[in-house]
């Protein structure tokens, strides 16, 4: 089968899918608390409180230390700490980049699809020397809403012009937007999902990169389907 009859568009959720960005977060969440006279938090219990976007991980560390902040806006202190160095400890995942030049080699679209705020997830790929494999990149403020609600991985998705779609991502969050927009999904095991695998309606699980690269370039049956129409 020639590569043009086969290119389906492959969009990533990029925290915990691509990147491993917990320690980051990490550092600017104890940052912030400790700014508001809070304990720290370890990087287990940060890592468990990404996914719905900043402001709800920010409320998650002070529901856990605490409780909401009336005179501070802890989020703009998070942002400011995590801005000042958002990809200091920050990196791929292994395989990642191997995985999009063999995608972007056989002719896959390929596109982000985040939580993170637009602007700071654009940083990060460029920092990270990711950004020229993606020809669309919607984070939090560049849709109409967060995920799960398929506004945002449809928005990622209308740039690309493909017919067909995979969603690739590491959470509760990322399979139900998926199947919210009528996608199939593909879940990476080792990023910051809660439930166990067996929990997810996954059209491919894998912890190797090499692996969702196959996959994609097999053309194996649900590997992408139609994609929704806006």
């Amino acid at each position: 089968m020639r590569v043009a009859e086969r290119a389906a568009a492959v969009v990533f959720d990029l925290d915990g899918t691509l990147i491993d960005s917990a320690p980051d977060l990490h550092r600017a969440a104890n940052a912030m608390l400790g700014q508001l006279g809070r304990p720290m938090l370890d990087l287990a219990e940060v890592r468990s409180f990404i996914g719905n976007g900043i402001p709800t991980l920010v409320a998650r560390c002070l529901a856990a230390t605490g409780g909401p902040v009336a005179d501070a806006d802890a989020t703009a202190i998070f942002n400011a700490e995590y801005a000042a160095s958002p990809t200091a400890l920050t990196l791929p995942y292994p395989g990642v980049l191997s995985a999009l030049q063999a995608l972007r080699h056989g002719g896959h679209p390929l596109g982000i699809c985040t939580n993170k705020p637009g602007e700071m997830a654009r940083r990060v790929l460029a920092d990270l020397g990711l950004a020229p494999f993606f020809d669309a990149v919607v984070g939090g403020g560049d849709a109409p809403a967060l995920k799960p609600d398929p506004s945002a991985l449809r928005a990622a998705l209308a740039p690309l012009g493909a017919a067909r779609a995979l969603f690739v991502g590491d959470s509760e969050v990322d399979a139900a937007t998926a199947a919210a927009a009528g996608l199939p999904f593909a879940l990476f095991t080792a990023g910051y999902r809660k439930e166990p695998v067996a929990a997810f309606d996954a059209d491919l699980v894998f912890d190797d990169f090499s692996v969702l690269v196959a996959h994609v370039q097999a053309d194996a049956p649900g590997s992408a389907t139609s994609v929704t129409p806006p």
